[in-house]
């Protein structure tokens, strides 16, 4: 069971904005999302974050990952890492058959939860995606 917490990052088939264009339905794997829970709707919707080791290149709204939040999270490799937040996909939790277990024994499906400090830095650039109308949804069928 997951209590959809502002910072909780979770396994999650996320889907690309790109691959939904071409008409995908499904993410193409499970990674690492961070949850933000929108204050104006109805209980369980969750707009969710990816979060990735490429380089995320020019022009993209997202934040660099402290070296001690991915280290307390416990997230897999040491390559530097984003959360991007000029995409999202909405969802609605619990309940979603787009989490994925990160392990089976025992049943794990949240890394755990950023810092307040980043969680604040993570609230700002998204409300400066937002003001900049530079964020994009992708709906999660339910």
């Amino acid at each position: 069971m997951i209590d959809p917490e502002t910072g909780l990052v979770i396994s999650y088939s996320f889907l690309w904005s790109r691959e939904n264009a071409k008409g995908e339905e499904q993410g193409r794997k499970a990674r690492p999302a961070c949850v933000v829970v929108p204050l104006t709707s109805k209980s369980g919707d969750v707009v969710l974050f990816p979060l990735t080791t490429k380089d995320p290149g020019v022009g993209r709204l997202c934040l660099r990952v402290p070296e001690t939040e991915r280290k307390r999270l416990k997230l897999k490799g040491d390559a530097p890492c984003w959360i991007l937040l000029d995409e999202a996909n909405t969802d609605i939790l619990p309940g979603s058959f787009h989490v994925e277990p990160i392990s089976y024994d025992p049943l794990t499906i949240s890394y755990g939860k950023f810092s307040h400090a980043f969680v604040g830095q993570i609230l700002r650039k998204l409300a400066e995606a937002i003001r900049a109308k530079r964020l994009q949804f992708v709906q999660r069928e339910r």
